[in-house]
């Protein structure tokens, strides 16, 4: 693991898009396998947030953040979600995985000598 995650979670972002059939099941339809979807990843919950897109991208309907310890957590998630009931309308088209970054007056400590071998090159 990267030294950045004892202090900072990954973060995982899956790009999604939704297929013409989920939006085919009509609201009643897609509330019914959003309960079992929710069900599903409830173990993730604190974990995820949503954001849906609309008009900016035609590439993706959805993008779902995982903020995580481990990669592992990450990768747990991903699994879940595509062997989950929404798992057949819903294609995860990209994913980044990233470390949050620290706060800028974090990096020092962190870094330890990189800042004074840059103090003396620069």
């Amino acid at each position: 693991m990267h030294p950045l995650s004892n202090k900072n979670k990954y973060i995982g972002l899956l790009f999604m898009k939704m297929s013409q059939e989920y939006f085919s099941l009509g609201r009643e339809g897609i509330r019914k396998i959003s309960l079992k979807h929710v069900k599903d990843l409830t173990k993730y919950s604190d974990q995820l947030t949503h954001l849906v897109c609309s008009g900016l991208d035609a590439r993706y309907d959805q993008v779902t953040m995982i903020e995580a310890d481990t990669l592992e957590e990450i990768h747990n998630a991903a699994v879940d979600f595509r062997m989950g009931a929404k798992a057949a309308y819903i294609e995860v088209v990209d994913i980044v995985v990233a470390i949050k970054a620290p706060r800028c007056g974090a990096v020092p400590k962190i870094m330890g000598n990189a800042v004074e071998t840059q103090a003396k090159v620069g």
